[in-house]
């Protein structure tokens, strides 16, 4: 039996997972949706939360199942759409997750880059620009969009959110404030739920950016800082990587941001050769978190 298996029967709070897959962009995407999926499997995720999964331009269109539960957007699902051939990956395990998917930007000049969400329960999604309005346009690499599901976990209902943010000169204090605004909107009546806020912030610990975050009038915590255990190191990103080309120093820029009503017992980096193969420039973070009143 894994690790992460004795602890999910130890506690039995919500497994979340997010990552930047960087999907597609080097030749060794049959590989990683293999290594992905098997950790995924083993671990038992409740949640799962990704960016820059990718489809290319060209891929004809994808037959879809009941598992995918569409966000507010009408996008074209391609056959090679990453989060899809996770999934499938997943099923031939025999593990089964709903998902969605929204596509924020192109990149690389070949990709529709995008967000996913995994849950082993229905998603009611959807899915909102952060961008300027004159920077609406996917065809801009600096566009982006937030994508949240409405599904349960540990028998919680919770609003789980994969975000893809600019860096700090590139517009990310307007896509925060409209990132804060559309989630206190989304927050009234029925949809109300506790919050989790997972993805690539591209702010690093202890920045401006990151404090506007932690001052947030959406009083979200950061997982790492709360949790009781610690495995693995800090850092999400290793090094130099596109968009950080000029520097070489380990950051932590990847984050799960939670409600404070959230208690989480563990935080452990993976994907990072240790915890879990490599699999992206990019390393995974996984939580263990409870809401303080499902006990």
């Amino acid at each position: 039996m894994s690790e992460g298996k004795e602890l999910r029967e130890e506690d039995d709070a919500m497994k979340i997972l997010t990552l930047n897959t960087y999907s597609w962009v080097e030749n060794v995407g049959v590989q990683q949706i293999h290594d992905l999926a098997t950790k995924i499997a083993e671990e038992d995720y409740d949640l799962v939360a990704l960016q820059e999964a990718n489809q290319t331009f060209d891929a004809h269109q994808a037959v879809l199942d009941g598992f995918f539960c569409p966000p507010t957007t009408d996008q074209e699902i391609k056959a090679d759409n990453f989060a899809l051939r996770l999934v499938e990956a997943l099923q031939v395990k025999d593990v089964e997750y709903y998902w969605t998917w929204a596509f924020t930007h192109v990149s690389y000049g070949r990709f529709e880059e995008g967000v996913a969400l995994l849950s082993k329960q229905p998603l009611i999604a959807e899915d909102h620009s952060v961008a300027p309005v004159a920077a609406s346009d996917p065809v801009k690499d600096n566009v982006r969009r937030i994508l949240w599901g409405l599904t349960e976990a540990d028998g919680q209902l919770v609003k789980l959110v994969s975000a893809h943010y600019n860096w700090w000169d590139r517009g990310f204090i307007d896509e925060w404030q409209k990132t804060e605004a559309l989630l206190q909107a989304s927050n009234q009546g029925h949809t109300k739920a506790p919050l989790i806020l997972c993805g690539d912030f591209n702010q690093p610990a202890e920045t401006a950016g990151y404090q506007l975050i932690a001052d947030s009038a959406l009083n979200l915590v950061d997982a790492y800082q709360i949790a009781k255990t610690h495995r693995g190191g800090t850092a999400t990103v290793p090094g130099a990587i596109n968009g950080w080309n000029d520097s070489d120093t380990p950051k932590r820029i990847d984050y799960i941001w939670l409600d404070p009503t959230f208690k989480v017992s563990e935080y452990a980096v993976t994907f990072d050769g240790k915890n879990g193969p490599v699999v992206s420039d990019h390393f995974g973070i996984t939580v263990l978190a409870e809401l303080a009143e499902s006990k």
